[in-house]
């Protein structure tokens, strides 16, 4: 009785698949260290920023024009005692997230009315444009007029301000869709509704996440912008009062507030439109 030995062969040794989860684990890894790296070099270009800066402040040039960063970090929490910035930064956000809201919704619905009903986008078009072309901040005193100097007026301003822009991002958006769709949409039977949920509102959404990208600094801007017509609150007042005082560091510490804060709104509304892309298969998760 002979016993016979079974040999792979090497086509079978190589059809083995090897193990993924080490190169998973590599790749992680790499972007990890490309991100510290990334991070790495920023905070050693805000400091380098931060240190020329201090440097600079009373030897290159007077500190009553420039401040300094110890300056502005003693003003910030000077400001911070008692919860005095975080009063006007409150004011001035909610006066901008109700413009803003207003104008998304507002702009957003304009721009698909007008895609959608083609005659009526032919005759409101030059109006349309006019008014986009029109400069907002100009008509502050006739809105300061119209709607007083309380709350109403810088929603308003902050507002009109801003709903053009996502009014002509998500009208271009509906005009790029190719009729041929819309028409099979028809012969199918699909009612005025579903052409609208089916087809027009997903092809207008990444436009519209990009065009609240770029319209929520601009509703920010409107809101200040009201601050400065009429108002004894806000981080625009702030910034306004510490001016006529000639407090350099309290204007800065206004603007740096406001600016973080705009910042940290765009990367929400960032992480926002990479859930939708990938929602939509457009991208890929990172």
């Amino acid at each position: 009785m002979t016993t016979q030995t079974i040999i792979p062969s090497a086509g079978a040794a190589e059809a083995v698949p090897a193990p993924a989860v080490p190169a998973a684990r590599g790749q992680r890894r790499g972007k990890l260290e490309d991100l510290a790296r990334l991070w790495g070099m920023r905070a050693v270009l805000i400091v380098a920023l931060l240190a020329s800066w201090q440097f600079c402040s009373g030897r290159v040039f007077p500190v009553f024009i420039v401040s300094s960063p110890e300056l502005v970090w003693e003003r910030f929490l000077d400001f911070m005692h008692g919860g005095k910035l975080l009063g006007h930064l409150f004011y001035t956000m909610r006066s901008c997230l109700l413009g803003f809201g207003i104008g998304a919704v507002v702009g957003s619905t304009l721009g698909l009315a007008f895609g959608i009903f083609e005659p009526v986008a032919r005759t409101i078009r030059p109006f349309a444009a006019m008014l986009y072309s029109t400069p907002k901040i100009m008509l502050a005193p006739l809105i300061v007029v119209w709607f007083g100097v309380d709350t109403t007026m810088k929603v308003v301003i902050s507002a009109f301000s801003c709903m053009w822009v996502i009014f002509y991002n998500v009208w271009n958006a509906t005009l790029g869709i190719d009729r041929n769709l819309v028409d099979q949409f028809r012969l199918m039977g699909g009612s005025q509704r579903q052409i609208i949920t089916g087809l027009y509102l997903p092809s207008a959404t990444t436009w519209l996440l990009t065009s609240l990208k770029v319209a929520f600094p601009i509703a920010l801007i409107g809101s200040v912008v009201g601050e400065f017509v009429a108002s004894n609150k806000g981080l625009g007042f702030l910034a306004l009062d510490s001016g006529h005082r000639f407090d350099t560091a309290g204007v800065l510490v206004a603007v740096f507030t406001i600016t973080l804060t705009a910042m940290t709104v765009d990367s929400l509304l960032t992480a926002l439109q990479r859930k939708v892309a990938l929602w939509q298969g457009e991208g890929e998760r990172k």
